[in-house]
């Protein structure tokens, strides 16, 4: 059975617009249930309302950051598996599981890297 069947809610959260939909098709297509919020504050408040099995973040959203929002994500729900996007060089995966968040991309992002997400190599 393809693990990419099994319905798991999913927010993304970037303030490209353009990023989140392309995001939120591609995963509708795999059966997962996907929200989608533009900034940081709406994320924020999607997280204090519900749990999501995974959590897409832009590193610099509008309002509050995808950075800030790590901590808040890992305490609502420890089992939820926690993405940084970003578009800028600086940030990378080290730092990103320093403050809480388990994997890191960088923008353009491409359909493989997404799939790694839900299906991660067995260890």
């Amino acid at each position: 059975m393809n693990d990419m069947s099994v319905s798991r809610k999913v927010l993304v959260a970037d303030d490209e617009k353009d990023t989140c939909l392309y995001l939120k098709r591609y995963l509708e297509r795999k059966k997962m249930k996907v929200a989608v919020v533009f900034d940081g504050q709406e994320a924020k408040k999607l997280i204090e309302e519900d749990n999501f099995d995974y959590v897409l973040l832009d590193c610099s959203m509008p309002n509050i950051t995808g950075l800030e929002l790590i901590e808040k994500a890992r305490q609502r729900n420890p089992g939820a598996r926690i993405v940084l996007i970003s578009g800028f060089p600086a940030v990378d995966s080290r730092i990103v599981q320093k403050i809480g968040g388990d994997l890191f991309i960088h923008k353009p992002i491409q359909l493989e890297e997404i799939d790694a997400i839900f299906n991660p190599p067995a260890v």
